[in-house]
């Protein structure tokens, strides 16, 4: 598994970062998916890996989806290094709607990744929501 400092790590090598900022609906997890697909298979991820990638994005982000109550923008970005790609996977969401990490699809994604974690944000007292972010990096090759 990844160490969580490994994310900061990613972030901070040579390689351009992609953004994809979309409206929290169903209908744009075909979008997500080909994106994070597309990079994986540039990054040289092997047909597993790429499947895996896309497997853990669509899950994350169908969760973070299902929270929202308003009009709301899901944002996706993507670091690829030499050796693996860093994922994050954020949007506003009503506190206390955290992903379930006991839950199936949390297993799925721990399964298909390499190192996974959330991270909260401030309530904020005008609003219901908190930023909700959810990262995982996935390594190309043998662990």
């Amino acid at each position: 598994m990844a160490e969580i400092g490994e994310f900061g790590k990613l972030r901070a090598e040579p390689g351009s970062p992609v953004e994809l900022r979309v409206t929290a609906e169903f209908d744009q997890l075909p979008v997500i998916r080909a994106v994070a697909e597309t990079l994986a298979a540039l990054a040289d991820f092997g047909a597993d890996e790429v499947a895996d990638i896309k497997l853990a994005v669509d899950e994350i982000a169908s969760e973070l989806i299902g929270a929202v109550i308003s009009d709301v923008d899901l944002t996706c970005s993507f670091v690829t290094s030499d050796s693996a790609l860093a994922v994050t996977v954020a949007a506003r969401i009503p506190a206390g709607n955290v992903p379930d990490r006991g839950a199936f699809g949390w297993r799925v994604v721990e399964t298909v990744t390499d190192g996974v974690t959330v991270t909260e944000g401030e309530l904020d007292s005008a609003a219901p929501e908190r930023q909700v972010a959810v990262e995982f990096v996935k390594h190309r090759g043998p662990q």
